[in-house]
């Protein structure tokens, strides 16, 4: 399932303010964090599917993504980790692992999009705007 145009349209314009903040050595506050690792994921795996994000991110960055989603409240991605979790269970690297896994990490990953990032918008701010 893919993002709604409406979506994906937020997704990407509070990103990209994210990324800019960001990258000007601005201190995120909570939810920009939030929104910048998701962003993180979002971005690789649009780009080269789940397994990029792990060649180019690593695992210490998915270790934080997934504490940071915790610590904000992003409920929707537990069950997204869990999945990821259990397909790099053990492998000496996990962009391998996910490449020998075929196309079934990139079918997880959009099987959970919708609702991560429907629920990051919600916790980002009611007006929808980081």
């Amino acid at each position: 399932m893919m993002l709604s145009e409406e979506l994906e349209d937020w997704f990407i314009e509070n990103g990209v303010a994210v990324v800019e903040k960001h990258s000007n050595g601005i201190l995120l506050s909570s939810q920009e964090q939030l929104l910048y690792e998701v962003w993180l994921l979002y971005i690789e795996t649009s780009n080269g599917g789940l397994s990029q994000y792990f060649c180019n991110e690593g695992l210490d960055r998915w270790r934080l993504c997934i504490a940071t989603a915790s610590g904000g409240g992003l409920t929707s991605f537990a069950p997204f980790a869990q999945c990821v979790d259990a397909l790099i269970a053990g492998a000496n690297d996990p962009y391998l692992a996910l490449v020998n896994a075929g196309e079934r990490p990139d079918r997880i990953y959009y099987e959970h999009e919708t609702a991560i990032v429907t629920e990051l918008r919600a916790l980002c701010s009611p007006s929808s705007r980081v």
